[in-house]
């Protein structure tokens, strides 16, 4: 998935001129993989569309699952009833039209994919870096500077645009990078 989003990336780059800024997200991917694969642009799209979709299906699903039945005691019948119900929901929101979809999940995932980074990456990292105090504060952080680029993407955008000018990179709905790394370099100093 990483070679996938960072070819995508790097190809992005590479043509940005050849697109109106205006473009839309499907019709840029769209136009982006026929200039580069031809004719069987949309086969391929088809099938790198499906794979990215299903594996973060499947960790959603898997992941929420396995949270409920941690919940549960262990239970196996809350992972069981928690999965069909994601599923279900998954299919029954893929009946709506990709705009309707994006525009549904984006303000969701401003908030969640921040989190989710930062979890990633400082389980990754060793214990000496990453104790419970260091995860709880910069975990902290960027929940509270991903709520500007969620309330922007709710539509609250002019409500906070001043302050969304104090924080570094939020021009890239990025605000949360600078302080949840300044937050963690700091709490591993307070720790030692």
């Amino acid at each position: 998935m990483f070679l996938i989003y960072a070819g995508l990336i790097f190809t992005g780059a590479l043509m940005h001129n050849e697109f109106d800024a205006d473009i839309s997200r499907t019709a840029l991917l769209n136009g982006i993989s026929i200039k580069t694969l031809g004719n069987t642009a949309n086969l391929f799209l088809s099938i790198l569309v499906s794979l990215a979709c299903f594996t973060t299906a499947v960790g959603i699903v898997t992941g929420t699952a396995d949270f409920m039945k941690f919940k549960f005691g262990d239970s196996q019948k809350a992972y069981t009833i928690t999965a069909i119900i994601g599923c279900v929901l998954g299919v029954v929101m893929g009946q709506f039209d990709v705009h309707y979809i994006i525009a549904v999940a984006v303000p969701a995932l401003m908030f969640i994919y921040p989190i989710t980074i930062i979890l990633i990456l400082l389980n990754v990292l060793p214990e000496k870096y990453a104790s419970p105090l260091v995860f709880k504060a910069v975990i902290t952080t960027t929940i509270l500077f991903s709520i500007p680029d969620f309330l922007g993407s709710i539509g609250y955008g002019d409500a906070i645009s001043s302050v969304k000018e104090l924080i570094p990179l939020s021009a890239f709905s990025m605000g949360w990078v600078l302080p949840a790394l300044v937050v963690f370099v700091m709490a591993n100093l307070l720790r030692k």
